[in-house]
C-alpha cells in the first residue's frame, strides 16, 4: 500500500495557477476574450480545413507539438491529420461511437476532473514569481545528489520544460531580474526558431510553425551561455535527448509527498506575470508563424497545468499496487509531442493474450497503443508502458484468467478504476472491461474506420497481421574478450587525455605511471573507488594478451584540439562511479569499451539515419549476464548516456529488470518467434576493432588482430 501524507484541506497549487493562467491569457469562462482566444479560433479552423499530407512514419519522427494532430488511413498508409479541439486547454477527443455501440454495457466513461473551487479563484493566488523562484533555487542548491531533494528539483525542471521549453524555463528561473526584462526576454527568445535555417525535411512540415514548436521545446543553452542546437535527426517525434533526463527523473524512486510537492513548487513557479505579457506581445506579431508559436506554447502551458493537477490530487489518494512513479509518468505521457496519437490502448496479460493479438488487425493499426508494437523516443520502460494509456482516449482492459497475475495489469487496472471512480484530466474517457473472446469484435470495430486493404484469411487459424511500420535497431553482437580489452584500453587512453589534454603527456603516463611502476596521486577520471589502480589493470591487462615491451595502443602525433574535444563531449556521457554508487571495477571495465565504440565505431554504424539500439538478452543465462567479458560491451551501453534510446529484448520469463543494470530501459519481452520483426535488426558482430578507431596499435597488436580466430 502506497499511503499519502498530504491533507485534504490542502490547496491545489496546479489548479490554482491552471485558474490563473487562463485569466491572464484571457481565455477562462469568465474573463474579457483576448488576442489568444480569438488566435485559437483562427488557428483551430484553419487546421480543420481539408489538406493534403504526405504519408508518413514514426521513422520520419513525425511529431505533433500542437497535441492536436490526428491519423487518417489510407491504402498507401497513415496521413497524419488535423484534429484540435474547440477549446484551446483540452485534449483532442476521438470518434469512439461504433466502439461504444458494440461494448455499450462493458463501457465505463471516466470522470472529468473538477478544478473549480474558492480557493482556487484567478483572484485569490499571488502572481508575483519572485518568492517561489528564490526558494526553489536555495532548496535546489544545497541538495545532495543522493537526496529526494534534488529529485524533486529535477521533477519541477522536468514539469516546467515540458510545460514552455528550456529556454523560457531559463526565463521562469530567472532571479533578481525585473517584470520588463523578463517579459522582452520571453518574446525575444520565442522568436530564436526564427532566426534558425531549418533542414530541408523541417522547412515543408510547418505550416502551423509546428517545427519552431518541436525546435523551441528542445533548444537549450550550454554551459558557457550559447544555445545548443538538437540535431534533428535526433528529434524523435517531438522529443530531443534532453527529454530522456525528464523521463529518467520521473521514473526516480521517489514517495508521493516528493511527487506531489514537486508539482505544487513548479505549479507556483508558472504564476509567472512577465511571461503571460510576453506571450501576449508575441501572440499578436505580424509574422504569423512567430504568433503561432506563442499560441503553441500557451497550449502547452495550460494543458500540463491540468495535467498537474490531476497529479496534485492523485498523490494525495491511497495506492495498492501504483507507484509514485506511475502517476508522474502518466500524466507527463498526455503532453509528449508524440505522433500517431493512439485512439485504444490495450492492456492486457502477454501470456494470455499477446498472440491472439497479433492475429488481429489490431497489431498492424498505428493507432492502436500495444506495447510490443510500441516504439518509444527517449523514455523509460516505466514512461514507455504508461504511453500506452496516459492521452488515449478508449483504454480496454483484457481481462484473461492471469490478468491479475501480472504486476503491470494490477497497476493498469488500478489506476484506469480511479479514473473511472475519481478524476481523470481527459473530458472524455472511456474504460471497456473485455475477455479474450471479445478480442474479434473489438477488432472489427475498431478497423471499421481503417480503409486499408484486408489480408484474405485462408485458414481456421488467423496469420499473424504484419507491424505498423519498421524501424531500424542495431543489435551488437558478442565481443571475444580479446576486442573488449582493445576497446577498454583505447577507451581508457582517451578519457586520461580529457584530464591532460595532450597526446604525447598522456601516452607518457600510461607509460610511466599505469604501465611503470611509478605512483600518481592525483584522482581518477569518473570517480572510480580504486582510482588508478583500476586503469592500470586494463592497460596491463591488454599488455600481457599483446606481449612485447612497447605499449599496445597510443595516441598519434597529430592528436590534437579537435579530437580531445570529441573525447570531452562523449566523457560528459559517463556515470559518476564514486563510492556513493557502490559500484565495482566490472563497471568502469564496461563503462570504457562502450565509451571507445560509441566514439570510434557507432558513428559508422548509425550512418546519416540515426538509430535505435537494442541489447538483446535472448540468449543470455542471468548467470553470466555480470560476469562474461563478451558481454562488456553490453553492460556498458546500458550504463552510459548514450547518443541514442538503448533498449532491452528479452524472452518471456527472463525477468531481466531484476538484473544488476542501472537505469530503466525500455524492455521488450518475446512471447512468439518473429514478435519484433517491425525491428529492422542490424547486427554487425565485428571480427576486429575499426579500422577508423584513429589510434597507434604497437606492432604486436596489429599482429594479434590480424591473426585469424
Amino acid at each position: 500500500m502506497v499511503r499519502s501524507r498530504a491533507s485534504g484541506r490542502e490547496r491545489n497549487e496546479s489548479a490554482a495557477s491552471l485558474s490563473w493562467l487562463a485569466d491572464a491569457l484571457g481565455v477562462s469562462a469568465g474573463s474579457a476574450p483576448g488576442p489568444v482566444a480569438g488566435t485559437w479560433a483562427e488557428t483551430r479552423d484553419a487546421m480543420r480545413e481539408p489538406r493534403n499530407e504526405a504519408v508518413a512514419y514514426p521513422t520520419d519522427w513525425t511529431s505533433d507539438p500542437w497535441l492536436a494532430r490526428g491519423t487518417r488511413t489510407t491504402a498507401s498508409g497513415m496521413v497524419p491529420s488535423w484534429i484540435p479541439p474547440d477549446g484551446i486547454d483540452e485534449w483532442p477527443s476521438a470518434d469512439l461511437a461504433g466502439l461504444l455501440d458494440v461494448f455499450a454495457s462493458s463501457a465505463r466513461r471516466t470522470r472529468p476532473q473538477a478544478l473549480a473551487g474558492p480557493w482556487e479563484a484567478a483572484g485569490n493566488v499571488p502572481g508575483d514569481p519572485g518568492e517561489a523562484v528564490a526558494a526553489f533555487l536555495r532548496e535546489e542548491a544545497v541538495a545532495g545528489p543522493g537526496e529526494a531533494a534534488a529529485a524533486r528539483a529535477q521533477h519541477v525542471r522536468a514539469w516546467l520544460g515540458c510545460a514552455v521549453g528550456p529556454l523560457l524555463r531559463e526565463v521562469v528561473l530567472s532571479a533578481g531580474s525585473g517584470h520588463d526584462a523578463l517579459a522582452a526576454a520571453t518574446a525575444a527568445r520565442l522568436e530564436t526558431p526564427r532566426r534558425v535555417n531549418l533542414p530541408v525535411s523541417w522547412a515543408s512540415a510547418n505550416q502551423f510553425a509546428e517545427k519552431y514548436l518541436d525546435l523551441l521545446y528542445n533548444l537549450r543553452t550550454s554551459p558557457d551561455g550559447r544555445l545548443a542546437f538538437p540535431d534533428a535527426a535526433d528529434v524523435r517525434m517531438g522529443q530531443g535527448e534532453g527529454w530522456r533526463e525528464h523521463w529518467a527523473w520521473l521514473s526516480h524512486d521517489l514517495d508521493l509527498a516528493d511527487v506531489r510537492e514537486a508539482s505544487r513548487t513548479a505549479a507556483r513557479l508558472m504564476r509567472h506575470p512577465p511571461l503571460v505579457e510576453g506571450l501576449l506581445r508575441t501572440v499578436e506579431a505580424r509574422d504569423r508563424r512567430l504568433g503561432m508559436t506563442a499560441l503553441g506554447v500557451a497550449r502547452r502551458w495550460l494543458l500540463t497545468l491540468k495535467a498537474m493537477a490531476w497529479l496534485e490530487d492523485a498523490t494525495t489518494h491511497e495506492w495498492e499496487h501504483v507507484r509514485p512513479r506511475d502517476l508522474a509518468c502518466f500524466a507527463f505521457n498526455a503532453l509528449k509531442p508524440d505522433w500517431p496519437r493512439r485512439v485504444l490502448g490495450i492492456s492486457h496479460r502477454s501470456s494470455d493474450t499477446k498472440s491472439a493479438l497479433s492475429r488481429t488487425d489490431l497489431w498492424s493499426s498505428g493507432r492502436c497503443a500495444i506495447d510490443a508494437t510500441y516504439v518509444p523516443s527517449w523514455e523509460t520502460n516505466t514512461g514507455m508502458v504508461w504511453g500506452l494509456f496516459g492521452a488515449t482516449p478508449a483504454i480496454v482492459r483484457v481481462r484473461s484468467a492471469g490478468y491479475e497475475k501480472s504486476a503491470w495489469c494490477l497497476r493498469e487496472a488500478e489506476l484506469t478504476h480511479y479514473l473511472v471512480e475519481r478524476a481523470d484530466f481527459l473530458a472524455e474517457r472511456w474504460v471497456l472491461d473485455l475477455g479474450p473472446g471479445d478480442l474479434a469484435a473489438l477488432d472489427a470495430a475498431h478497423s471499421a474506420r481503417d480503409h486499408r486493404p484486408r489480408p484474405a484469411l485462408t485458414g481456421a487459424v488467423p496469420a499473424r497481421r504484419p507491424p505498423p511500420y519498421k524501424v531500424p535497431v542495431w543489435t551488437p553482437g558478442p565481443r571475444p574478450a580479446w576486442q573488449a580489452a582493445i576497446l577498454r584500453a583505447s577507451g581508457a587512453l582517451r578519457v586520461i587525455n580529457t584530464l591532460l589534454a595532450d597526446a604525447d603527456l598522456t601516452n607518457r603516463f600510461v607509460t610511466e605511471f599505469l604501465l611503470g611502476d611509478a605512483h600518481f596521486p592525483g584522482p581518477a577520471p569518473t570517480g572510480h573507488p580504486e582510482g588508478w589502480q583500476a586503469y592500470r589493470s586494463i592497460f596491463r591487462e591488454l599488455q600481457a594478451l599483446t606481449g612485447g615491451t612497447e605499449p599496445a595502443v597510443r595516441l598519434p602525433w597529430g592528436y590534437g584540439a579537435e579530437q580531445t574535444a570529441l573525447d570531452v563531449h562523449l566523457f560528459r556521457r559517463l556515470p559518476d562511479l564514486g563510492a556513493s554508487r557502490r559500484t565495482d571495477a566490472t563497471e568502469l571495465r564496461d563503462v570504457l569499451v562502450a565509451y571507445e565504440f560509441l566514439r570510434s565505431e557507432w558513428p559508422a554504424v548509425a550512418g546519416e539515419r540515426r538509430r535505435y539500439l537494442a541489447v538483446d538478452c535472448r540468449d543470455v543465462r542471468p548467470g553470466r549476464w555480470a560476469s562474461d567479458e563478451r558481454l562488456s560491451l553490453h553492460r556498458g551501453l546500458l550504463a552510459v548516456r548514450a547518443p541514442m534510446p538503448v533498449w532491452i529484448v528479452q524472452r518471456a520469463g527472463q525477468d531481466v529488470d531484476t538484473w544488476p543494470i542501472p537505469g530503466d530501459h525500455p524492455i521488450f519481452t518475446e512471447h512468439f518467434p518473429g514478435q519484433f520483426s517491425w525491428m529492422a535488426a542490424g547486427r554487425e558482430d565485428r571480427t576486429a576493432p575499426s579500422p577508423g578507431s584513429g589510434l597507434e596499435y604497437s606492432p604486436a597488436l596489429a599482429a594479434m588482430i590480424r591473426r585469424p580466430e
